[in-house]
């Protein structure tokens, strides 16, 4: 997001054309550069509804634009997705809990 701004510029240097008296105009030449707000979203998806106990499930955050820099989603379980900068999408496996008998019977 670059909030807007301008690009002014001037010249630098003339020669060549063989005039008798080249005078260069001091005045810049400016550009205002308009930016509007571009909304990102960032969802997350399992690669499964159900999964056996101990079963891997596959978290993948998608971004809607991609990333200019690397972005870390934290997920409420503890575990962390990286999207890398110039990519849309991430991913990290959670291993569930395996079957327990002690503590399911």
């Amino acid at each position: 997001y670059n909030n807007g701004s301008t690009v002014s510029t001037t010249i630098a240097k003339t020669e060549g054309g063989n005039f008798e008296n080249l005078v260069t105009d001091p005045k810049a030449a400016e550009t205002a550069i308009t930016d509007s707000i571009d909304n990102t979203t960032v969802s997350l998806s399992a690669d499964k509804a159900s999964v056996v106990e101990g079963g891997d499930i596959t978290y993948t955050a998608t971004l809607t634009n991609k990333a200019q820099t690397d972005v870390t989603v934290t997920l409420s379980n503890g575990q962390t997705i990286t999207i890398k900068a110039g990519e849309t999408v991430g991913s990290t496996v959670f291993n569930t809990p395996a079957n327990d008998v002690y503590n399911n019977g």
